[in-house]
């Protein structure tokens, strides 16, 4: 290990012992000790029954309601919605430990500097226009129209609404004088260089304007709306794209709706900014803007890492119709429930939420439809159905819509409705969709006999065994000599375990692993909750050694088991065939029965 890695890999843990979990969650939520544990309504999804668990001892939380769990870490970059290392540079600073740092290259320096001294323009200049805003004579011509769309000064100080004056150089002058150069300025994309002569202009005037933030809550660009309807051709003017600026990679408002986000366990999507800071206005604060700009996978990631379900309000018009199309797809790919709502009479959510008020506006959004629903409707009602080319022409169009479908059950129901309103039988449509996912996915295709073979999934002693398997590696229990290569990543029978198993494996070849609790950072929602679990087994260390040999032991006959199955199975269809290969098959059988019983016979 060199040596930064290994002063990373002591940082980490100085870290971790410093932050202590119970303090932490305690700022947030209200806990309850009983016994050795304390309880407490879960930050992460809405209940009124606590099922959030904090475990002082071992240093871990765990919700039975959502699986959420995981160490100190974990939790801040859930709650604060950060990656790792941003997460230990945030306690770091918390607790007051220097970050360990290796030399940087001129060029690192020199990017860290400039992003410093761009992030450093913008706040200037957002409190410059908040200032112009509420301060000026010229600003009360913002306050009105402002207030005109139900924005109070408690919106506008939470915001940092702000006002850019008219002049041309008035923002860059005051800020020049606080040693903001020009270059920094046209980084930032405050200013635009003179078509003649030298020198720059601001970019914005005449506007009010409206600070964008990435999640951290840091200003990274603007968006100006005219005052002056005459003044200038564009309604909206934006930061234009910059290193640090891009609407695909940014929802506005979700460094302040990001806690309502998780409380409710639902985000409200609409397309501009005077939307959701109206929302905000009316107590709807779980709503964010997608930047104006098309939904994008990225903002889907952002989304999913503080809720399962999404739903779009966009304007009732044509361009509101295709942007939720578009947005519908994006979403259940990024394995988000997704519902979507439109306000009536042709209005914006800005002025649905200001004329019809917020229990008119709610009484839609419970009323919001299914994702797919809406796309089905929409396709639908794009066709001819009293023809038989418009018919075909929607199951077309249609069933393409079903491969976003989280289980064969959904795709089942699906295609029995949509048989149901086309009037067309239900087998032929099954036998298109099973045609198109053969064609296009190349994995298992629809298949409507598999629904009736599922099983009840049931927590079994081999799913026990992994568990206790795992839980002794990770307390660098080695096995006993002739067990060594039983364990691999197959051994595991869920997905979660095998990422706890495989981040195992690759910590302890880079020489990073020092901690169970190591391991969050790398893994997802699921497998932290898995870990937690596994690490909250109640098992006594010194027992480990021969209940790992006992559990791998059990691992290796149910990968015998599974074998046996597979032959089993081999030797049945070569039989039917007249096939000889059987036989090979029958003795392969035996064989494994007979590893079997020597692994099951008493000691």
């Amino acid at each position: 290990m060199d040596e930064l890695k290994e002063k990373m890999t002591n940082f980490k843990e100085q870290v971790r012992q410093a932050a202590d979990l119970l303090t932490i969650v305690s700022e947030t939520v209200s806990l309850k000790r009983r016994g050795t544990q304390y309880w407490g309504c879960c930050p992460f999804h809405g209940e009124k029954t606590p099922s959030f668990k904090v475990d002082p001892a071992r240093g871990l939380f765990h919700c039975f309601g959502c699986g959420a769990g995981g160490d100190v870490f974990s939790y801040v970059m859930k709650r604060d919605n950060l990656t790792f290392p941003e997460a230990l540079k945030q306690l770091a600073e918390k607790y007051g430990i220097p970050v360990p740092e290796r030399a940087k290259s001129a060029r690192e320096i020199a990017r860290e500097k400039e992003s410093r001294e761009v992030m450093g323009a913008n706040d200037l200049a957002s409190r410059f226009f908040h200032s112009c805003l509420v301060n000026t004579r010229y600003g009360e011509r913002g306050i009105q129209y402002l207030a005109g769309r139900g924005i109070g000064r408690d919106i506008i100080d939470s915001f940092g609404l702000g006002l850019a004056p008219p002049d041309f150089q008035t923002l860059s002058t005051a800020l020049e004088k606080r040693g903001v150069t020009e270059e920094v300025l046209l980084k930032a994309g405050l200013v635009s260089p003179r078509q003649r002569g030298t020198g720059v202009y601001d970019k914005f005037r005449a506007r009010v304007m409206i600070p964008i933030r990435d999640p951290r809550g840091r200003v990274v660009g603007f968006t100006g709306r005219i005052l002056d309807k005459d003044a200038s051709p564009a309604k909206y003017m934006n930061t234009p794209e910059t290193a640090w600026f891009h609407k695909g990679n940014l929802l506005f408002g979700l460094d302040r709706a990001s806690g309502p986000i998780r409380k409710r366990q639902q985000a409200l999507i609409v397309e501009g900014h005077m939307d959701a800071i109206s929302l905000h206005a009316a107590g709807i604060d779980w709503a964010v803007a997608s930047m104006g700009t098309a939904f994008t996978e990225h903002q889907a990631a952002l989304l999913k890492r503080l809720t399962p379900e999404v739903v779009f309000c966009f304007d009732s018009d044509r361009a509101g119709l295709a942007a939720a199309m578009r947005a519908i797809p994006l979403a259940l790919q990024a394995g988000l429930k997704c519902r979507v709502m439109h306000v009536t009479d042709g209005k914006d959510p800005d002025e649905f939420i200001r004329k019809e008020g917020r229990e008119a506006f709610e009484e839609l959004l419970n009323n919001a439809k299914p994702g797919m629903d809406y796309q089905v409707d929409t396709v639908l009602g794009e066709c001819d159905l009293e023809t038989l080319g418009g018919k075909v022409e929607a199951v077309d169009k249609v069933l393409p819509l079903f491969r976003d479908c989280q289980s064969d059950v959904e795709v089942g129901e699906r295609i029995r409705e949509l048989s149901r309103r086309l009037a067309i039988d239900e087998g032929l449509i099954q036998s298109e969709y099973r045609k198109l996912t053969h064609q296009e996915s190349g994995g298992r295709a629809y298949n409507p006999e598999w629904l009736t073979q599922q099983k009840v999934k049931v927590t079994s002693p081999t799913e026990q065994a992994e568990r206790l398997v795992l839980r002794a590696f990770l307390e660098g229990i080695p096995p006993r000599p002739g067990q060594e290569g039983i364990a691999h990543v197959d051994s595991f029978t869920s997905p979660a375990r095998q990422a706890i198993f495989t981040t195992f494996l690759r910590m302890v070849q880079e020489g990073t692993y020092k901690d169970p609790r190591d391991l969050f950072p790398h893994l997802d929602d699921a497998g932290a909750g898995e870990l937690t679990g596994i690490l909250t087994l109640n098992v006594e260390k010194g027992t480990l050694p021969s209940i790992l040999a006992d559990c791998l032991r059990r691992l290796q006959i149910a990968a015998l088991d599974r074998e046996y199955e597979k032959h089993s199975q081999l030797a049945e269809k070569y039989e039917k065939e007249g096939n000889e290969k059987f036989l090979q098959e029958l003795a392969e059988c035996r064989r494994i029965k007979m590893e079997i019983g020597k692994l099951t016979k008493p000691a």
